[in-house]
């Protein structure tokens, strides 16, 4: 028999501590497919036996063994494993978004299922073919003439809005990029928020044997983190008040209730960058949704402008490609139809000998007019006004001699003769159609590289998931072997106090007679 009822102390403690983790248990299962939910355990203690009032400190045996004690309901979470998980999912979210960004580009091209095809430019360049062809039938006609002006003014306007989707992109990306810098704020702020009330719970002692952390804020703050891993590269540090500490590229973003915020700017250039509104310092990303954003928004390629812009090939690198591309246009076309001198019957030539020719493709200014001083881009390119004004027969070199040679040699030199575009820090030889399906084509193989990456990255990342979950996650079958236990535990310290009860009873009621 325990003496002065010391048995019933341990079996209620016993009976006390079961229950707490039957309840937990009971928790864990109904919580099994609640996203961002960590696995909870009850933490045991054997009661101590208290050997401290005296002076001297004894091994007093006859006082152990007088029950469990429960200190805690904590979590199932390893810190490494939830790092290297936001570590490569920063890198698949990076790769993500690069991907998407990149098909947004060949979208503009064409449909972006083939990486092959540039059907606008295609169609337009056969257009002036065929209708070089038909005026090379009837050279002095003015019918066909203007046949040929409504062709290269159709490539034109395909130039041009190819230009103006691309300005599309870029500003729909930076308007994104501003959405995702937003609600990286607000994580941020979430994050200090949730500190604040951890540590004020986390503090506090609940009355009885048991110290309760606040588990669901927790799990809260975690998918929180895990989210901003997604934006940026993030290292946490956990303090003992149960706040964290955030690092996000390589800046402390929170620190207890206290944080930073980024600070979305876009430059007189066109670029955009994001600072710390504390300090000013410029973001640096080493992965994550928002390094991409960065690098193919500003993503000049092998000619980089400015510190602002990056050397992948993002937006404005293939803008500059379709400028280089309606740029070399006009060389060609406005150095072919030579002006025509009818005093010598010969093409007209400048104080130096050299042949005056033609304009017949121009910049477009904002009044409506065409400057042929102006360098033309993509987005300027135009039917000259001698042109349009001049109608067909301007295009005619020569409407006494029916010779055809001149307007040849245009079809010449865009389809067969190589050319060398150069293009900000790039330098292409061959035929423009060439130069088109190189575009397309470095465009496909950029894309299938993110692809790969963020495949072989979400992989990786996945395996770190798992192996997190199986630390953190629930497990049907192992809570329901747990349960199993704890119940016979809770039946055989329910019982222990049962035979207690009727020794007791014995003794006191019916001995004692």
């Amino acid at each position: 028999m325990r003496p002065t009822f010391m048995g019933f102390e341990t079996a209620k403690t016993s009976i006390f501590v079961n229950q707490k983790s039957i309840d937990i248990v009971g928790n864990n299962l109904a919580n099994l497919d609640t996203n961002g939910y960590t696995r909870q355990r009850v933490d045991r203690l054997s009661v101590v036996v208290a050997s401290s009032s005296g002076r001297v400190s004894q091994n007093r045996i006859g006082l152990m063994g007088q029950g469990v004690e429960a200190l805690g309901v904590s979590q199932l979470r390893d810190s490494y494993l939830d790092q290297r998980f936001r570590e490569e999912y920063g890198n698949t979210a990076y790769h993500n978004e690069a991907t998407d960004i990149l098909k947004d580009i060949q979208s503009v091209f064409d449909d972006g299922n083939d990486v092959s095809s540039l059907t606008g430019l295609t169609d337009a360049m056969e257009k002036i073919f065929d209708s070089i062809q038909d005026f090379a039938q009837d050279p002095t006609s003015s019918t066909t003439a203007n046949i040929v002006m409504s062709a290269f003014s159709n490539m034109t306007q395909v130039l041009n809005q190819l230009d103006s989707k691309l300005q599309n992109v870029l500003e729909q990306q930076a308007s994104d990029m501003k959405v995702t810098t937003d609600r990286v704020n607000q994580l941020l702020q979430q994050v200090a928020q949730l500190n604040k009330t951890i540590a004020d719970q986390d503090m506090s002692l609940i009355t009885g044997t048991e110290t309760y952390q606040p588990n669901e804020l927790l799990d809260e703050r975690n998918l929180i983190l895990d989210e901003l891993a997604g934006y940026g590269d993030i290292q946490v540090t956990q303090k003992a008040d149960g706040s964290v500490d955030v690092m996000m590229g390589g800046m402390l973003a929170v620190s207890g209730d206290s944080f930073n915020s980024l600070n979305y700017v876009q430059n007189t250039d066109g670029t955009v960058a994001l600072t710390w509104r504390n300090g000013g310092e410029n973001v640096q990303f080493s992965s994550g949704a928002l390094k991409a954003d960065l690098e193919f928004i500003n993503g000049r390629g092998s000619n980089v402008q400015s510190k602002n812009e990056t050397p992948q090939k993002g937006i404005p690198y293939y803008r500059d490609k379709i400028n280089t591309y309606a740029n070399a246009m006009a060389y060609v076309v406005n150095h072919s139809i030579p002006e025509w001198d009818q005093a010598t019957g010969k093409p007209a030539v400048d104080a130096q000998g050299n042949v005056i020719y033609k304009t017949l493709l121009a910049a477009k200014q904002e009044n409506g007019k065409t400057n042929n001083s102006v360098s033309v881009t993509a987005g300027n390119i135009t039917i000259s006004d001698e042109w349009r004004n001049g109608g067909g027969d301007y295009f005619i070199a020569n409407k006494n001699e029916a010779d055809p040679k001149y307007a040849q040699s245009i079809v010449t030199n865009l389809t067969q003769n190589d050319f060398t575009f150069k293009s900000f820090g790039e330098s292409f030889t061959g035929t423009f159609e060439e130069f088109a399906t190189d575009m397309v084509s470095t465009l496909g193989s950029d894309i299938s590289y993110q692809q790969n990456r963020a495949e072989a990255t979400s992989t990786v990342t996945n395996d770190f998931l798992g192996r997190r979950d199986q630390v953190s996650g629930v497990s049907r079958d192992e809570e329901t072997a747990n349960l199993l236990q704890y119940q016979k535990s809770f039946e055989a310290a329910a019982r222990v106090m049962n035979v207690m009860d009727e020794l007791l009873d014995v003794i006191i009621n019916q001995m004692g007679l």
